[in-house]
């Protein structure tokens, strides 16, 4: 049906469009023979109007009225008017009105004033003939007047008239031909009033035309409307002006009448387009159903194959549709054997996946594990070396070297496992506004020792005011890094420069150096982990190929973007870092004034449990030293017996500890002890998150990673004192 609609539709258009301007053109050629009917009419008007003004030049040239011989001129006037049928009478007047002589009457009232004064006066005006108005004639009877100024020396003398009744005009109005005639012809003088017209004189001459005929009547020469017309129907009213008389003659003409056998066409052909569109479609919907099935066999087989079912397609003897069902049992074939090989495909990248997982969690486990492992050598080591410190034994070269060799050790697991924290996305940021200048001071302080080492000059450019808002120990561990990697690959007695400058909303920090400078298919890679500019065997520069790594992920975290530029090998290198400003902080109050500290911390009884023996045994001695009674125990069963019997006031636990791990120990003091459970601190070498929460689930007040702050541990210690209220020891053996 859409393709009959299709094809027909355009030629049922065509045709509509093409009778629309036949009927059209039809309706304007009945208007235009309505404006030529009006026009013949006015044309005969004036026709009539010049044989009458010739009839009464010729009386008015009598030789009787020249000597003023009114009876004979009289005489005259009757022989003429028994020669103009449709004349009614002759009256001869002065220019005032006065009557001379009137045919009608054998005397005149010399004071009878004219019936139509108006014309009298425009004929005696211009001296040119005028045709009247319709007027009352005093028995009764619709007349009009025609006026002829006869001059005398350059004057009028007198006003020669011919009266022609209304009803003598009905001629100029017949419609010819015989029957009933719907057209309508009217004639309408100077005011406004119907002289003559075919139809129902009586009820119309004399009356006034329609406002809306007048209007358009003095609006223009000629035309034609639409109007409802006096006899109520809707009619086209045409319309032409008598040059002559000055009259105006109507042509009207029903709209049925013009237009109703051009709308009986076109709706006859409209309905037999119709009539042939319907049996159109009917034979195409009849037609089609053969293609319909075919095509409904093709879709329904298409489902059937993507279902995974195999296609079956009925024809029905259709060539294309035959094709179709050939190319869909192919396809079925292909989807078949590229399954197979998805199936495979899938199989092999799932083994992979999960032998990539299970390396994942053996690579994390590995790390948790090594850090761990690593660490608990280191935190004997570090407290060692705190205590010859605090011993005053600390000032040997080699206690300095053995000092700078554990910080860099220290420094390699952090950022091993940071890296690793980092890429399971379990770093947790404690952002809050800082000034650039103070962790940019931090990371100098913390990257010192190597730049000394390696003899390098040393610049910052910081201005003060200049703050972000992010994790001070993280941006110091950023920069940090890159003044660390800058002396690396800096030959001694270097360059490195810092600086920070505020760019629009942005902070912008830049670490510059004349080092080795980077190669350009190094550039792209340097922010990846473990890639290192190439060294040799002796590995001069050292590091893991971690730390710059660690850089970008940390300032992404924060919302910013890092980038190395360097113009080549031998040509120094700057990384820039792009750090979001903070606004600008509100005015600070002025800081309240501090209470003196302490003289000294009230002593504690404290309960260490680790099964390193010399890391407790050090840690024990630190806290000693420090003015505290300290008991050991090297597992988690001999500490719960000591806690039982010692009652500390804080336990200084590690986490993997035989017979009992920390976790538990904590939850067996708070058990055992109950009010008098000492408060728990942790300083193990587990230090990944996960490992974190558990000891807060535990009961943990605070988790120290080895090796520990020995300063913060300290500080902590001595406020788990104050929780607990604890007196001195000596006041409490007293």
């Amino acid at each position: 049906m859409g393709l009959t609609a299709g094809a027909l539709l355009p030629v049922a258009l065509f045709s509509a469009a093409t009778l629309s301007r036949l009927a059209a053109g039809e309706r304007e050629a009945n208007r235009q023979r309505l404006v030529a009917d009006a026009r013949t009419l006015a044309e005969g008007v004036d026709r009539e109007t010049t044989a009458t003004f010739r009839a009464l030049q010729a009386l008015g040239g009598s030789e009787r009225l020249e000597r003023g011989d009114l009876d004979g001129f009289r005489e005259d006037a009757v022989r003429v008017l028994r020669t103009q049928p449709t004349w009614h009478a002759v009256i001869l007047a002065r220019p005032d009105g006065l009557r001379l002589l009137d045919t009608r009457r054998t005397s005149v009232a010399a004071t009878a004033p004219p019936r139509d004064p108006r014309s009298l006066a425009e004929a005696v005006g211009t001296g040119e003939p005028v045709l009247g108005d319709v007027f009352t004639g005093p028995d009764g009877a619709l007349l009009v007047a025609a006026r002829l100024p006869l001059m005398h020396r350059g004057r009028v003398r007198h006003v020669l008239s011919a009266l022609i009744p209304a009803e003598a005009l009905r001629d100029l109005v017949r419609v010819p031909g015989t029957g009933e005639n719907p057209w309508i012809r009217t004639l309408v003088d100077r005011s406004g009033t119907v002289v003559a017209r075919s139809r129902s004189p009586e009820r119309f001459v004399g009356q006034p035309a329609s406002p809306r005929f007048l209007e358009a009547a003095r609006a223009g020469g000629e035309g034609v409307y639409r109007d409802t017309n006096l006899d109520g129907g809707r009619s086209y009213v045409a319309f032409g002006h008598s040059a002559r008389a000055g009259w105006t003659a109507a042509v009207v003409a029903p709209v049925d009448m013009l237009d109703g056998a051009t709308r009986r066409s076109v709706l006859t052909i409209a309905a037999l387009g119709a009539a042939v569109l319907l049996v159109s479609a009917g034979g195409a919907f009849l037609a089609a159903g053969r293609f319909n099935r075919a095509i409904a066999s093709a879709a329904a087989s298409a489902e059937a194959l993507a279902r995974g079912a195999r296609p079956r397609v009925e024809a029905e003897g259709i060539a294309e549709v035959a094709r179709l069902g050939e190319a869909l049992e192919r396809s079925a074939d292909l989807l078949a054997a590229r399954e197979r090989e998805r199936d495979q495909h899938l199989a092999v990248a799932e083994a992979a996946r999960a032998e990539a997982e299970a390396a994942s969690r053996t690579k994390d486990e590995f790390l948790a594990m090594l850090g761990h492992e690593l660490r608990n050598p280191l935190s004997p080591i570090v407290t060692a070396l705190e205590l010859q410190d605090l011993g005053g034994s600390g000032g040997t070269r080699e206690h300095a070297v053995i000092r700078r060799q554990v910080d860099h050790l220290v420094r390699l697991v952090d950022d091993l496992l940071d890296v690793s924290r980092i890429t399971r996305g379990k770093v947790e940021l404690q952002p809050e506004r800082i000034e650039v200048r103070s962790f940019v001071a931090r990371a100098v302080e913390m990257a010192t020792p190597l730049v000394e080492e390696r003899s390098h000059r040393l610049t910052v450019d910081v201005p003060e005011g200049l703050a972000v808002v992010g994790d001070p120990h993280r941006l110091a561990q950023v920069v940090a890094n890159l003044l660390t990697n800058a002396a690396r690959y800096t030959p001694p007695r270097g360059h490195i420069g810092v600086r920070a400058a505020l760019r629009g909303a942005e902070v912008e920090l830049a670490v510059r150096d004349d080092g080795r400078g980077l190669a350009p298919e190094l550039r792209s890679r340097i922010f990846e982990p473990f890639v290192q500019a190439p060294q040799g065997q002796d590995r001069p520069q050292g590091g893991l190929g971690i730390g710059l790594a660690l850089v970008r992920s940390l300032v992404e975290l924060h919302g910013g973007r890092v980038e190395a530029c360097s113009e080549g090998p031998g040509k120094g290198s700057t990384f820039v870092v792009e750090l979001p400003a903070a606004p600008r902080a509100p005015a600070a109050s002025p800081p309240a004034p501090r209470p003196a500290a302490a003289a000294a911390a009230a002593p504690l009884r404290i309960l260490v449990v680790d099964d390193n023996e010399d890391a407790a045994e050090l840690l024990a001695d630190v806290l000693a030293h420090a003015g505290h009674e300290v008991r050991v125990a090297g597992d988690g069963g001999r500490g719960l017996e000591l806690a039982v019997r010692f009652r500390p006031d804080v336990a200084l636990l590690d986490i993997g500890l035989p017979v009992l791990d920390g976790y538990e120990l904590a939850v067996q003091l708070r058990r055992r002890l109950g009010e008098a459970a000492p408060v728990v601190i942790g300083v193990s070498g587990y230090g990944q998150p996960n490992d974190r929460a558990r000891s807060a689930a535990a009961g943990f007040r605070h988790h120290f990673v080895k090796p520990a702050d020995l300063e913060a541990l300290l500080a902590a210690v001595a406020a788990a004192g104050r929780e607990r209220g604890r007196a001195p020891a000596t006041e409490e053996r007293a």
